[in-house]
């Protein structure tokens, strides 16, 4: 078995760099699937936040890794290397050179924070104690201000309490008087955040606290339209 994952390593590793020095013979979207592929192998599944409606690039990127939700490192790497052999079924021997790795592989979405790093207690926003879940510093901290406030990501905290299926944060906050129908910068209301990110929990409170199904984003997509999987798919038909 270790042999086995050495193996899948080492194909892995001359994929990636395959990719790299080739990236030109590929087109925009099996690129984009790639890098999605790359960082769930390297990194794990996307703590990231969604990068602003204006950062195409960026956006476009983190939903290709978004979209691959919990999947594990080793079946990330399998992945990778079965869709390029799928693509290009002769990529491997005559192409295996250390290539200089471009930007669809190395580089991080373009997006300032990284809550991948905690900061010390006393740094820690109102954001911070969402992500965390710590509904007791949010209480101690929180005004009537900070309920429709927007973050630099377009977001108000009921947004990250759904993204992070936080459903005792998403009643707290909508009794404190944030609207369950509240809007992002891109019109997104929180019922698309946990529709997008599979948050069955989140989603049924939502509903509970009677969130409007049929609202749409700026895109015209409703929840439903980017609901991930089929359970809460079934949730909101």
């Amino acid at each position: 078995e270790d042999e086995q994952l050495a193996k899948l390593t080492q194909r892995f590793k001359l994929a990636t760099e395959h990719i790299a020095a080739q990236s030109a013979k590929y087109d925009a979207q099996h690129l984009l699937v790639f890098y999605g592929l790359f960082k769930q192998a390297t990194v794990g599944y996307c703590r990231e936040p969604r990068p602003s409606l204006l950062q195409v690039k960026a956006r476009n990127k983190w939903t290709a890794w978004h979209t691959l939700g919990k999947m594990p490192k080793v079946a990330a790497q399998r992945s990778y290397v079965d869709k390029l052999t799928k693509i290009n079924p002769n990529w491997e021997p005559g192409d295996q050179r250390v290539g200089r790795l471009s930007g669809w592989v190395v580089h991080s979405i373009e997006a300032p924070p990284k809550d991948a790093e905690t900061p010390p207690e006393h740094l820690k926003t109102l954001c911070d104690f969402v992500k965390e879940h710590n509904l007791q510093r949010l209480r101690q901290k929180l005004k009537p201000k900070d309920i429709t406030t927007l973050d630099e990501q377009g977001m108000s905290l009921l947004h990250w309490a759904a993204d992070r299926n936080a459903v005792a944060i998403i009643e707290f906050l909508v009794s404190s008087g944030a609207s369950v129908n509240q809007r992002d910068a891109e019109k997104q209301t929180p019922l698309h955040y946990a529709a997008s990110c599979g948050h069955v929990e989140a989603l049924k409170c939502l509903l509970r606290l009677k969130a409007d199904l049929s609202l749409c984003d700026s895109d015209g997509q409703s929840c439903l339209d980017v609901a991930d999987g089929e359970p809460v798919c079934e949730i909101l038909r």
